[in-house]
């Protein structure tokens, strides 16, 4: 049986994934009033989420092998 903790972890990671995938989806550099630094920011803040929601997944990986 998951460990109630194991699952949360795995929940955020996946938020945190799809928000940065949608951010990063979503960016248009050649939309009228986007500037360079806002794109920038913009990919960097959907990097970060990326890879905040793998630090959960590889989390998630560890917790379920220590249980085995």
């Amino acid at each position: 049986m998951a460990d109630p903790r194991s699952i949360t972890f795995w929940l955020i990671g996946a938020i945190c994934v799809f928000v940065g995938a949608l951010i990063a989806g979503s960016v248009d550099p050649s939309v009228l009033g986007a500037t360079t630094m806002s794109v920038a920011i913009a990919y960097i803040i959907s990097f970060v989420l990326i890879l905040i929601g793998g630090m959960f997944w590889i989390s998630t990986a560890i917790i379920q092998i220590e249980e085995s």
